[in-house]
């Protein structure tokens, strides 16, 4: 039986400190090290029952002692065994249990077999080249497996990408996020075009110079939308390159182990977070046909449908959502969705708006009939050009127009605010523990790997209520990975985390009640090892650009892309610079990425913060092959309170719903101003405040949030000693704060 005990800290005043307990812990011997248990809830039974429960995978393990007593839910198997673990315990586990994030691209034949058949397919369907986005029916950002098409094509894992593959080259094009992790995926027959950079023309570009003057390009109309096509013609018509829709996915020709159609059933999503009842959304809808003249409406989107209709699915990953198609009419709505997925409190539900349940593959044919004689409303840049065909046969005319839904959506109300801000106050302590133990980890001089990291914070977040999933698969980079924008560690070749590392941490979570998305960098091994002076200055730029964005105030109309210079500002002094957008918008219980609010450099994107939306806070820089940094948290628009009103004009600012310290370590002070240490401390004495009530019963987590949340001061400047005197010369080289006592 091991027993720990941690040393208290003196309080300052108005902080009071939570009584400690000790725990105790067992062994485990198997084939697998797991990190040692460093502490447990009060108020539980010591010694819990390992069991595997779908999706997490079997588990397999062998005790020195006797433990085991019924949970009261089936438990995440490392979660559970880590409280029951010395620190040499063992045990083995399956490459499943860590949520299942499969990978396309892992399981497909090789990628030189997979174009080599493709090539085929095309000469016998009569086109020179074919196009593979990585967007499905419903242009998702991270598709279903069963539509992961592009991926299966080119190997390349990412979640943005488009492959193009002619008689003789295969290429991909991607962001800036990708280039890495592209270069390390992409086989050697494939070519990267690194999208965004001036040097890389687009698709239709390098296509109407590749190709001769009558070829024609391949296309799946299902997965192309009204607007991408009319671009693609643009471009391809003007050299005589015709555009040819083929009516079958010839990657599902090549693609024998193709995933079937997700199952899983729909769940009703609480008005307690929805806020608005699903009928009051399709009045608003059916009132916005009447003003646009129409009398019919198709949503493709899933996020939109499942906002609409206040339903959520576990169709993709991350993502609550399910494969859907939704038509609303005068008197009635039509839902495209396996029947098989509608229960009978989700029938009920539907009941409530008078809808009627369609088979998901009739859309195309039942779409036609529904539009026969109507003015059909549709957007274009998000209907597929299939959909839009459809409808274009039997409607007496189509308007087109953004959808309501994506301004609406991005507009959270109260109920949904209130959810988000519940959602980031489970999500800090989930955090406070997993950095709490992965700290006390490393500098006990054991190690955990970035897979296991990533594992370890959905394991602690699915200790907090309501959590459903991840909303993204953890970004766990160590040193050179953190370089990798979007890494993801594979088991089979992850880093250690050590004694020593930087991990950059981009994670975050789906709860019932919103959605989470949150970065930190960590340099592990307490202050008798310190990152170096260019980790240090990276960071701290980042960090004052990020600041920089949180205590902007704005008039009313300002766009996203105003502010994105705010983040760069520190970085471009230096020389220095990132190739990701600086924000993006986040869904309520929905998908962690939306419209159509952003902060980029993007300035085509002329869509205006408002109040009520929100909006991530995350600059960076990374230096390939070294590390990265990031730091990011969710901001809510809200109406400032200033001086003065210019015009009557109505002023905004942020409101962080972030929770989760920004460790101080590895700041170099001389790079902040007296006003940004102030922003730090005020920021973790709000985070202690709010998350230390949370946690008070798990004391290493109490123990290193309130290490981490300490006010620091400026550090005096060191003295050294002038060559040519003994007497000490004052210097202002100093880069660490200390924690004001």
């Amino acid at each position: 039986m091991a027993i720990m005990l941690l040393m208290a800290h003196l309080v300052p005043s108005g902080m009071a400190r939570p009584a400690f307990r000790l725990r105790r812990s067992t062994r485990l011997s198997a084939t697998g090290r797991v990190p040692k248990a460093l502490y447990a809830p009060k108020n539980r039974n010591f010694g819990y029952r390992l069991r595997s429960s779908a999706p997490y995978g079997p588990l397999s393990y062998s005790t020195k002692t006797n433990v085991g007593v019924a949970c009261s839910k089936p438990a995440k198997p490392a979660r559970w065994l880590r409280r029951l673990t010395g620190n040499r315990g063992r045990v083995a586990m399956s490459s499943s249990l860590f949520g299942g994030f499969s990978s396309v691209a892992a399981t497909s034949s090789a990628a030189g077999g997979t174009v080599s058949e493709l090539r085929s397919l095309m000469h016998k369907n009569g086109v020179d080249a074919y196009v593979v986005p990585t967007s499905d029916p419903h242009q998702s950002e991270y598709p279903p497996n069963c539509f992961a098409r592009r991926e299966f094509v080119s190997k390349f894992t990412g979640s943005a990408g488009t492959a193009v593959v002619t008689k003789d080259k295969a290429l991909l094009w991607t962001d800036g996020r990708y280039f890495l992790q592209a270069n390390d995926e992409l086989g050697a027959d494939w070519v990267l075009q690194k999208d965004g950079l001036p040097s890389t023309p687009s698709i239709p570009k390098w296509l109407s110079e590749e190709l001769k003057e009558g070829s024609k390009v391949g296309i799946d109309p299902f997965v192309h939308t009204v607007s991408g096509v009319r671009a693609m013609n643009k471009t391809l018509g003007a050299k005589g390159i015709q555009l040819k829709y083929l009516s079958d996915n010839i990657v599902d020709d090549v693609w024998s182990s193709r995933p079937n159609l997700p199952t899983a059933k729909l769940r009703v999503h609480d008005i307690e977070w929805a806020g608005v009842p699903a009928s009051d959304k399709v009045e608003q809808i059916r009132e916005n046909m009447k003003s646009e003249g129409a009398d019919m409406t198709i949503f493709s989107k899933l996020d939109e449908i499942a906002w609409v209709l206040n339903l959520r699915g576990q169709d993709i990953e991350c993502n609550p959502v399910f494969l859907s198609y939704l038509v609303v009419l005068p008197d009635r709505v039509v839902l495209f969705v396996d029947e098989s997925k509608i229960t009978d409190v989700i029938s009920k539900h539907l009941n409530e708006i008078n809808a009627d349940i369609y088979s998901y593959s009739n859309v195309l044919s039942e779409v036609e009939k529904l539009s026969e004689k109507r003015k059909v409303l549709v957007d274009p840049a998000s209907t597929s050009i299939a959909i839009f065909n459809a409808a274009e046969k039997g409607a007496t005319s189509i308007t087109e127009k953004i959808s309501m839904i994506e301004n609406a959506k991005g507009q959270k109300n109260e109920q949904e605010l209130k959810g988000m801000r519940e959602a980031h106050l489970r999500d800090g302590a989930a955090l406070a523990k997993f950095f709490a133990y992965a700290d006390a980890l490393t500098k006990k001089g054991e190690t955990i790997t970035e897979f296991v990291a990533g594992a370890e914070a959905e394991n602690f977040r699915s200790e907090e209520s309501g959590f459903f999933e991840s909303s993204f698969p953890a970004i766990a980079g160590e040193g050179p990975n953190g370089a990798v924008i979007h890494y993801r560690a594979a088991k089979e070749t992850a880093r250690d985390i050590k004694a020593g590392s930087l991990l950059l941490l981009d994670s975050g979570g789906q709860y019932d009640c919103g959605t989470t998305d949150v970065t930190r960098v960590y340099h592990f091994g307490g202050d008798s090892i310190q990152p170096s002076q260019e980790m240090r200055e990276a960071y701290t730029r980042v960090l004052k650009g990020h600041i920089a964005v949180d205590t902007a105030v704005f008039p009313e109309g300002t766009p996203g892309f105003v502010l994105d210079a705010y983040a760069r500002r520190w970085l471009w002094q230096s020389g220095l610079n990132y190739l990701h957008g600086t924000g993006h918008g986040v869904g309520a219980a929905l998908n962690v990425h939306e419209g159509p609010q952003s902060i980029s450099p993007r300035f085509t994107n002329m869509t205006p913060l408002k109040p009520g939306m929100i909006i991530s806070n995350e600059p960076g820089f990374y230096k390939d092959g070294e590390f990265g940094i990031r730091i990011e948290n969710l901001l809510e628009v809200v109406e400032a309170d200033t001086k003065h009103n210019f015009n009557d004009g109505k002023y905004l600012k942020f409101e962080r719903l972030t929770h989760v310290p920004i460790q101080t370590k590895c700041i170099d002070f001389d790079l902040l101003t007296d006003e940004e240490i102030d922003w730090l401390n005020t920021y973790h004495e709000s985070v202690w405040k709010k998350i230390s009530p949370r946690i008070k019963d798990e004391m290493v987590a109490m123990d290193w949030l309130f290490e981490a949340t300490k006010p620091v001061t400026r550090p005096p400047p060191k003295a050294k000693t002038d060559p040519s005197s003994d007497a000490p010369v004052e210097s202002s080289a100093g880069t660490s704060g200390v924690a004001a006592v």
